[in-house]
């Protein structure tokens, strides 16, 4: 055992020890690019898509056009916005989600596709 006390510059790590210069470098996160003028931030409300890796908090840019199979959707009809996992069933447009599945109306919105997902920092891994 080491005393931490007066350490003077003639120590050698032990064989266990990580030699200072040995450890890593930080890692340098690049921030998420700030939103241009016009593009619309929608924040999730519920655990809508938390199987997805997005909980409750979750901010998606939206790309304003019409959705493929497979993608995030941000759709409004019934005068409510929904997400969901934009797809088809029996040749209808549905939304899926955690909650279930959605029929789309015919006079359903899209209102986009979700291009960029800034997801909650609370809980979530480093990296």
């Amino acid at each position: 055992m080491r005393s931490t006390g007066g350490a003077s510059r003639r120590d050698v790590p032990l064989p266990f020890d990580i030699a200072p210069d040995a450890l890593p470098a930080p890692v340098k996160r690049s921030s998420a690019p700030a939103p241009e003028e016009g593009t619309q931030v929608y924040r999730l409300v519920g655990a809508h898509l938390t199987s997805r890796g997005l909980p409750p908090g979750s901010d998606l840019m939206i790309n304003p056009r019409r959705p493929k199979r497979g993608e995030v959707a941000v759709v409004r009809f019934g005068g409510r916005t929904r997400v969901g996992v934009f797809d088809l069933e029996r040749g209808r447009a549905v939304l899926r989600s955690d909650r279930g599945t959605r029929w789309l109306p015919p006079d359903a919105v899209h209102i986009g596709v979700a291009a960029l997902v800034s997801p909650t920092l609370d809980g979530m891994p480093t990296g």
